[in-house]
């Protein structure tokens, strides 16, 4: 990937000269199944851009979940910068939204001069807050067939889409089919340093582009860094498989443990995501957390080895660990059994507390 980017030939992006962007334009917008994409800085970028081009009538609103990436970890973009209300719907612990609920939602304020005007509804696929979750395609064309009863657009946050494609075993083109734009990440499982792309109609990324230089994110021989991006799009299959595999062997992992103090369930784990549930009230997941990133004495004394793990405190009673392309598996079987030695450690630790 570094290679790549050393021998890449740039040009002027900002002015569409730049030959290594425009190939992975052409090349990710026949992945997705569309028209054409457009590369951008980052996934945040590549969402608020997609909000704006379709939402650009005021009293608009978009749809999305309560715990989607987009409502919760983008700043209030939506409504900061593009001015657009959001209403939000629960979550199902797969990822979905309810449908009924849903077309409820869209029926309550259609055709009122009281009620904002729904525009959009936004998916994200896979749901990160699900715990890598990946939509299925038959809800996926349920969606699209409510959105296009009342007049309503579909974005998808693709952040991690290809990761969906792989699990599914489907081109990415069979899922982003009932979408009207995309985004999608180079940065997260495919592995490069930085950039993502928004892909939608020509006419879609024809505003798209104005929507990037009002938001700063014009650049100039950005070829460096699609090059990196073309790599890992190459090499996805292979990477977010290995990803999968080692998602799910620490995932089994934990569930034979059988520790009091955390748990999974194996079922849930369809990507390179593991959601771990803290099972005890006196454990929080950020201490959980601490102890499996420290090195003790304890440590090395009893298993030989000297290993730090890096994990997320996710929510109140769960944290999450996530595989990319510089976790072997080696290094999970090594997470699995620092895991193991710090549960215990805690149980001990607890029973002695009088």
């Amino acid at each position: 990937m570094r290679q790549a980017m050393a021998q890449a030939e740039v040009g002027d992006d900002d002015y569409g000269e730049d030959p290594t962007v425009n190939e992975l334009q052409r090349l990710a917008a026949q992945f997705l199944g569309m028209e054409e994409a457009l590369f951008v800085p980052t996934s945040t970028m590549a969402n608020l851009i997609a909000v704006m081009c379709h939402c650009q009538r005021r009293g608009a609103q978009l749809l999305v979940g309560r715990e989607a990436h987009l409502h919760v970890f983008e700043q209030g973009g939506v409504a900061q910068v593009a001015g657009v209300h959001s209403q939000v719907l629960q979550d199902l612990p797969e990822g979905t939204l309810d449908l009924d609920e849903l077309e409820s939602t869209v029926r309550a304020g259609y055709g009122s001069r009281y009620h904002p005007r729904s525009v959009l509804v936004c998916l994200e696929n896979t749901h990160s807050s699900a715990g890598g979750r990946v939509l299925p395609l038959a809800y996926l064309r349920e969606v699209r067939l409510l959105a296009d009863r009342y007049g309503l657009h579909i974005h998808m946050d693709g952040a991690r889409l290809m990761n969906a494609a792989v699990a599914q075993g489907v081109a990415p083109a069979q899922i982003t089919q009932h979408c009207d734009s995309v985004s999608l990440c180079f940065s997260k499982g495919l592995g490069a340093p930085a950039g993502a792309l928004v892909a939608g109609c020509r006419e879609f990324v024809a505003e798209a582009w104005r929507m990037r230089k009002l938001l700063g994110g014009g650049m100039r021989q950005a070829g460096v860094l699609a090059a990196a991006a073309r790599v890992g799009l190459e090499r996805m299959e292979e990477t977010l498989q290995r990803d999968h595999s080692n998602a799910r062997s620490f995932a089994q992992g934990v569930w034979e443990l059988g520790s009091p103090i955390c748990s999974v369930d194996p079922s849930a784990v369809e990507t390179n995501m593991v959601l771990v549930k803290v099972a005890v009230p006196w454990l929080s997941p950020e201490k959980l957390c601490e102890c499996m990133q420290a090195v003790s004495e304890e440590e090395v004394a009893e298993t030989g080895r000297a290993v730090s793990v890096r994990l997320f405190p996710w929510a109140a009673h769960s944290l999450r660990a996530v595989w990319h392309c510089d976790v072997s598996a080696q290094d999970t079987q090594l997470a699995a059994n620092k895991l193991k030695f710090v549960a215990e450690q805690c149980w001990r630790e607890r029973g002695a507390v009088p």
